[in-house]
């Protein structure tokens, strides 16, 4: 499931902490597992040098979690998390705004499985009925 962009990982491998998985990165600081916000990458989770964006004191340490999800689910989840950010303020002015929470996300995809069923089941029961 953990799949590498621009690293090929840590010096010290998956490190469980109460806060969900995490890694070391090359400064020898704890990345904790990240939520993407970006338009490109919404919803995927990644491990990063936890002083970025500093050029001084990042060390470039970066490794997605996740697989790339389908371009349609990349959509989505953008469009929810953008109508979140609005609903709550959030935005440059907020130092966290490149983060959401991992309850938030798994929220939005029980919301989509439990829309999915639905539609499902009312597409079959169009089939079954005609």
């Amino acid at each position: 499931m953990v799949s590498s962009s621009r690293s090929a990982g840590s010096t010290s491998g998956v490190n469980k902490s109460n806060n969900g998985p995490s890694r070391t990165c090359y400064c020898g600081v704890i990345s904790p597992l990240k939520i993407s916000t970006s338009e490109k990458n919404p919803g995927r989770r990644y491990f990063g040098c936890r002083y970025w964006p500093d050029e001084v004191e990042d060390c470039g340490y970066f490794e997605w979690y996740d697989d790339e999800v389908s371009p349609w689910y990349k959509e989505l989840l953008f469009e929810v998390m953008e109508k979140k950010k609005k609903s709550t303020g959030q935005g440059k002015g907020n130092p966290h705004h490149d983060e959401i929470s991992l309850t938030d996300l798994v929220r939005v995809v029980i919301g989509l499985l439990v829309i999915l069923v639905v539609m499902v089941g009312i597409l079959m029961w169009m089939v079954y009925k005609g």
